[in-house]
């Protein structure tokens, strides 16, 4: 028997193919092109096996999740103690794993959170607590009569609330470190987020959103290690939460190479790569929904989740198709929520770590976003790091190309459903905008897609 099943039909190279597909093709051969992730990541269309080194392959697979399987985990925002408890143990019941709760200053109050979350067993369900509040206040609250053992996390980015609203950053930074030390031995709580949502929602590229993530990831550590914490426990202790927008295949190779790119993180302060394991929670964007055709969302959201999970989330938040623009409602929610369960139930997509990899165009793609990403994080840190970069203006300028670019593709033909293209005037309600009748398309694209930066900074 042949040593390879196919090996009398050989491989073709990358002429051969691009001829083959011109002449099955013919006029719409010339969709087959180069194709670029922000302004210095071009890629080719096609790879074969001879692009790629079996070396920097390997160095990037054993990077990557080695278990199947993720947290289904929705967003439930705190109304009343016992609304928010209805709703919590409800979709936990309904296929939730998890729960990503939001809560403000003022929801914190005397008995309140104990209420929310009555017969809610934090030691076997991870709770995630998206809020601004000093982290071991909020750890305090939480752990008062739950136990010794918790699972989840604070969802808490002290440099990207400080990029938002000025807040200070510092004294929040200090109290992470404590709650760093008080959660020792709870290997599966994670008092610190690092985000990309502020890079994101200002127009970032994936490139931009890998390298100043990890520049602020070098800050927190730098920050933690100096009060005496070990670079392992706080490498090990942390999450990364990312959004994830509708360009299918770069969205999947987005987190493959955060996970080389903590990896090598790791390296730099002498973590051993095996011992280096990082947690990342993916959230479907915002940035890109349609406001008029709102179920166009649901579409675009089971698009962004399944890149999520491809790309090996250890955690996913669907949220609502009508998230930015109204309340949501149970039917919304819900519908969300089983985004999730239907990769999973149905899809089987939790039977299978890493199911990236071994394609050329996936592998090739995610060495070459690491790559660049890499560039720009190091260009960063020459320039000081993470702070001074954004009050110079280094990191606005940078966003600011990358804004213009989905702009103009977008005043050039490319086609953003329910948008600017496809799109239906629903008449809706929602919070300080004009009617459908009273914006035009461009007005729309602009508002959109292109979100102005001074939303933001």
């Amino acid at each position: 028997m042949s040593s390879h099943l196919f090996s009398e039909f050989g491989f073709p190279d990358k002429i051969a193919w691009k001829k083959q597909a011109k002449n099955e093709l013919g006029e719409k051969s010339d969709k087959i092109k180069s194709f670029k992730i922000g302004q210095n990541l071009p890629l080719d269309a096609y790879y074969t096996a001879s692009d790629l080194d079996p070396g920097r392959i390997s160095e990037l697979q054993i990077c990557q999740r080695n278990t199947a399987g993720w947290l289904n985990t929705p967003l439930t925002k705190f109304d009343k103690p016992a609304t928010t408890n209805y709703k919590i143990v409800s979709a936990l019941h309904a296929g939730a794993d998890a729960v990503l709760l939001q809560l403000t200053e003022s929801d914190l109050k005397k008995n309140e959170l104990s209420k929310t979350l009555h017969s809610v067993k934090l030691c076997d369900t991870p709770i995630f607590f998206q809020t601004e509040i000093n982290s071991e206040k909020i750890f305090d609250e939480v752990s008062r009569g739950a136990g010794y053992y918790l699972k989840g996390g604070i969802a808490n980015d002290p440099l990207a609330n400080w990029m938002r609203n000025g807040s200070n950053f510092s004294e929040a930074t200090e109290n992470i470190g404590k709650t760093l030390n008080k959660t020792k031995m709870m290997r599966e709580f994670r008092p610190l987020m690092v985000e990309s949502h502020v890079y994101h929602n200002a127009g970032a590229n994936p490139v931009q959103e890998l390298a100043f993530l990890i520049s602020s990831t070098v800050y927190y550590l730098d920050k933690l290690t100096d009060s005496g914490i070990s670079p392992l426990h706080a490498l090990n202790r942390f999450f990364y939460s990312l959004s994830i927008g509708p360009e299918y295949l770069t969205e999947i190779v987005k987190l493959r190479a955060l996970r080389y790119l903590h990896k090598k993180i790791g390296q730099a302060y002498q973590v051993p790569m095996e011992l280096c394991n990082s947690f990342i929670h993916a959230q479907t964007s915002t940035f890109y929904n349609a406001i008029y055709a709102q179920k166009t969302n649901l579409i675009r959201s089971g698009c962004e989740a399944m890149s999520a999970v491809i790309g090996g989330c250890d955690a996913l938040t669907v949220l609502p198709y009508n998230q930015s623009f109204e309340d949501t409602t149970e039917f919304s929610e819900r519908v969300a929520r089983n985004v999730s369960s239907l990769l999973s139930e149905e899809g089987y997509l939790d039977r299978v770590a890493d199911p990236a990899a071994g394609s050329y165009q996936l592998e090739m793609m995610t060495i070459n976003m690491a790559d660049t990403a890499w560039a720009l994080f190091l260009e960063t840190e020459d320039k000081g790091g993470i702070i001074p970069c954004f009050e110079t203006g280094f990191i606005k300028n940078e966003i600011e190309i990358s804004w213009q670019e989905k702009r103009n593709s977008l005043e050039n033909g490319k086609v953003f459903v329910g948008v600017n293209k496809y799109r239906t005037e629903e008449k809706v309600e929602r919070r300080n905008t004009q009617k459908p009748s009273e914006v035009t398309d461009s007005e729309i694209t602009n508002r959109l897609v292109a979100k102005n930066l001074s939303e933001y900074w």
